[in-house]
């Protein structure tokens, strides 16, 4: 996995520094200035945390006061190395949920104390009707009405779920963990230059999405992977030219993606129990949860040979892999037009550091901004994810290929099943999808809240491919052991590990909310884009490394809620600890930014709502039927995910 330049992903909250996790990429200019930025947001609000302190005098603030000066502190004593984007982002929302707090308390404070107004506020002022049904004429009104522990107890209100909770059914974490290794693959692939030379240096986690089966071949599949699209950054023109063109998936030199090596651990755990942070590589080694790989391509096993890989097998059951869907130009050009300037301007810049610094690659950046100079300029907009289709025979399968591919079957339809037998499901009503949520967390908490919704998230399940920091991949699942401790803090101003939530309330970022921060992505197809659009979910205890990117995540209900694609720089293979995020499928609802812009809706599965999705032009569904208009190969035009025909 390359090193995480961050395609789509660069901050932390917001994702920040967060880094694209696959290729999880180096962030050099656009971060850079980011960074600035969020540093500047940082000093402004301590500054003005400062002035609203120090007018809280009463001795009653004391605790307060000093919650505000060690979050402070936690900025001031950190390396310059962890001021990356995930930890400023973190830190602005904290110190804005504090500010808030505060300015509440002063609000309360002044209401409740005796002042040299004219007309002063007197007890029978404040004495409400019930207090008089009680007989309470009585009231002390220079008590502050909040507590002293008020900002942590309305911190730990981002890690509570409300009380109807209860009325949702929580899944076994051992079924998901099973759910998703059984739908989950370790990927690479195989891209021939123009010159005939071989290359394949992408690896990432792939799974499952949805499958179709023959109608002519009852052994025969077509199966449509969901992966990070930063892994695909070399999957080059599996299209037809005008496909290639019509849907602007083309990469501007003659490159071809050739081949696919889908993977899967020598052993399957036994359960999914978990372990110890840090303990994971040496578990996985231990137990073989290293990946063979079947292919499609004698020329990928050869390649891998010369690269002492020496467990890739050839199978004539594959077919060579083709691009169903990438989130990159998939908003129509309206939604995003204002920012076109801003952009070009961005890119413009980059391209000239990159020449200043001798950074302009031959075979990749070059030919990228050469062709993007030719052409109107335009930066489409992308998020971190693509999803790919392969045909598979199992007439020719051996054994062991035939199970992974029956077992991820098997997967999408207990996963399926299990949602239609379901009563209640949050944020998702069966009427319009089966198998995802129609109401996102955002969106949620911003439009509808009410007993269907939830906004945060206690447990969140992960399981990947991660690398150990060579070529060797390896199976692990997020939650280590010491998620669950009830004395570590693991996460800055949350409280213990078993309370702190995988996803708390409003811990997400947007490059959209507050003005443009969009940043220049030049690494997939030699193609120049903005990432990322949306709003992305920073979560904890899932900080798989590089090579995981692509991992599908789900909720403790057992909904499939979004794919893993950022980490923290930081993170070294086997800690969990840290910092990563996760791109949701769905942003359900148009939301405004604090900037007054609109950030539009948009269903990366299905955008054919073009009600609500008015601003989105292409998804998974609606790519079908520009592929696939008269069905697939068998004339049929159904999938599991769309039993009635796409």
């Amino acid at each position: 996995m390359k090193k995480i330049r961050k395609i789509l992903l660069l901050s932390p909250l917001s994702f920040v520094p967060v880094f694209f996790i696959t290729s999880c990429k180096n962030v050099e200019s656009e971060s850079s200035k980011y960074k600035i930025n969020l540093i500047e947001k940082v000093n402004k609000l301590k500054n003005d945390l400062l002035i609203a302190k120090q007018e809280l005098n009463d001795s009653s603030f004391n605790e307060i006061n000093t919650e505000v000066d060690n979050l402070l502190k936690s900025f001031e004593n950190i390396t310059l190395e962890e001021q990356n984007n995930i930890f400023l982002n973190k830190l602005i929302s904290d110190l804005n949920f504090k500010l808030e707090g505060i300015q509440q308390l002063k609000i309360k404070n002044k209401m409740t104390s005796t002042t040299n107004n004219p007309e002063p506020l007197l007890k029978k002022d404040i004495v409400t009707q019930k207090d008089k049904d009680n007989g309470n004429n009585n009231l002390n009104i220079n008590s502050p009405v909040l507590p002293p522990s008020f900002l942590q107890n309305l911190n730990n209100k981002k890690h509570e779920y409300p009380d109807y909770v209860k009325n949702f059914k929580k899944i076994d974490a051992n079924i998901i963990y099973n759910e998703i290794y059984d739908r989950t693959f370790s990927i690479k692939f195989a891209t021939k230059h123009a010159n005939g030379n071989l290359i394949s240096n992408d690896k990432g986690t792939g799974w499952l999405l949805d499958y179709h089966k023959y109608t002519n071949a009852p052994n025969k599949y077509k199966l449509f992977i969901a992966t990070n699209l930063h892994v695909i950054s070399n999957f080059s023109n599996s299209l037809d030219d005008s496909k290639n063109k019509e849907l602007n998936y083309y990469d501007p030199v003659n490159d071809k993606v050739i081949a696919i090596g889908l993977g899967k651990s020598k052993n399957k755990p036994t359960n999914f129990e978990p372990i110890a942070n840090k303990n994971g590589v040496q578990e996985a080694f231990k137990n073989n949860w290293i990946p063979k790989y079947y292919t499609n391509s004698k020329e990928l096993e050869n390649y891998d040979k010369k690269e002492s890989i020496l467990d890739t097998e050839t199978s004539d059951a594959i077919s060579a892999p083709k691009i169903v869907f990438a989130a990159f130009d998939f908003m129509r050009k309206e939604a995003i037009e204002k920012y076109q300037k801003d952009l070009k301007e961005k890119a413009l810049s980059r391209y000239d550091w990159l020449k200043n610094q001798n950074k302009l690659e031959e075979d990749v950046l070059k030919p990228a901004y050469e062709h993007w100079l030719k052409s109107d300029m335009y930066v489409p907009i992308s998020i971190d994810m693509a999803i790919f289709e392969v045909d598979v025979d199992l007439t020719k399968a051996n054994s062991e290929l035939k199970k992974w591919v029956e077992d991820a079957i098997n997967g999408v339809d207990s996963y399926i099943n299990r949602l239609q037998n379901t009563a209640l499901l949050p944020n998702q009503d069966k009427e319009i999808s089966k198998y995802m949520l129609t109401v996102d967390y955002v969106s949620a908490f911003k439009k509808y809240r009410n007993e269907k919704n939830l906004y945060n998230l206690k447990n969140i399940f992960i399981g990947g491919y991660p690398s150990d920091g060579s070529k060797t991949s390896y199976w692990m699942t997020n939650n280590p052991i010491e998620r669950e401790s009830e004395t570590l803090i693991s996460y800055n101003s949350n409280p213990v590990n078993s309370k702190t939530f995988a996803y708390p309330l409003n811990n997400y970022e947007s490059k959209l909310e507050f003005g443009n921060n969009l940043s220049i992505a030049d690494n997939v197809w030699r193609r120049v884009m903005a990432s990322w659009y949306g709003n992305h979910y920073n979560i904890n205890f899932s900080s798989l490394y590089y090579g995981a990117s692509g991992s599908i995540a789900y909720n403790e209900f057992g909904q499939m809620i979004g794919i893993y694609d950022a980490v923290t720089s930081s993170v070294t293979p086997g800690d969990l600890l840290q910092w990563s995020g996760i791109a949701p499928f769905i942003q359900s609802d148009d939301i405004e930014s604090a900037t007054g812009d609109t950030l539009y809706a948009y269903n990366l599965i299905d955008g054919t709502d073009q009600t609500k999705f008015k601003n989105q032009k292409n998804s998974f569904r609606q790519n079908l039927r520009i592929l696939y208009p008269n069905g697939f190969e068998d004339g049929n035009n159904k999938t599991k995910l769309f039993e009635n025909g796409f």
